[in-house]
């Protein structure tokens, strides 16, 4: 349902390929070679033949209609990212005719907002989208090494000095959290299905 609504949607054949490829024995992301390079994937192994495509995506459809009457058909989301971008044009440093620097600013703003989803912290869920921009394009403007304005600019978009440092320490830390993360799930399988979700809950129950 976020993929049919985001800036590039897409449709419900490559969302179901997506999900294949990741149930399927060639899904490799999380269990790369020590050299880092994917191996050469079979696409026969998660190939969708067309009475499989049809039975899941009336299971889909299934679905959405469930999760959209539970929200009341409410699917507005304030999101960081558009507005990082507004910060960033609105700071002079994300200009008409993008440079490289101002690229490489852009994205790794953007590519810390994507980390932060996935926040132990749940940052997502504590901070509001205004802060997380600022703290975002912080991080990030000091690790391209783009000098941004002299006085408190985060002032102006209503972040307080503490809660940005909060923030920026908060996501700064993501790739130490990661790197923790793929060392834990090396040897086993990341839960996909329901059914390896319950079994997963119910293992951290226990311990």
């Amino acid at each position: 349902m976020t993929a049919k609504i985001s800036f590039q949607p897409q449709s419900t054949r490559s969302v179901l390929n997506v999900y294949s490829y990741l149930l399927s024995s060639q899904f490799q992301i999380l269990n790369l070679p020590p050299d880092g390079i994917p191996k050469e994937v079979d696409p026969g192994a998660y190939y969708l033949t067309e009475g499989d495509y049809l039975s899941l995506r009336s299971k889909l459809l299934l679905t959405e209609s469930l999760i959209l009457r539970t929200l009341s058909f409410t699917t507005h989301v304030s999101l960081p990212h558009h507005l990082a971008l507004t910060y960033l044009q609105t700071l002079g440093t994300l200009p008409s005719v993008p440079t490289g620097p101002s690229k490489m600013l852009a994205r790794r703003t953007l590519a810390h907002l994507n980390t932060a989803l996935l926040s132990p912290q749940l940052l997502y869920l504590t901070h509001q989208p205004p802060a997380l921009a600022v703290a975002a394009i912080y991080l990030a403007a000091r690790e391209v090494g783009v000098k941004l304005v002299n006085r408190e600019w985060w002032e102006v978009f209503d972040v307080e000095r503490e809660e940005l440092g909060f923030l920026v320490v908060g996501m700064g830390s993501m790739a130490g959290w990661v790197e923790e993360e793929r060392v834990k799930w090396a040897e086993r399988r990341c839960p996909l299905t329901v059914e390896e979700v319950e079994v997963e809950v119910g293992r951290r129950k226990a311990m």
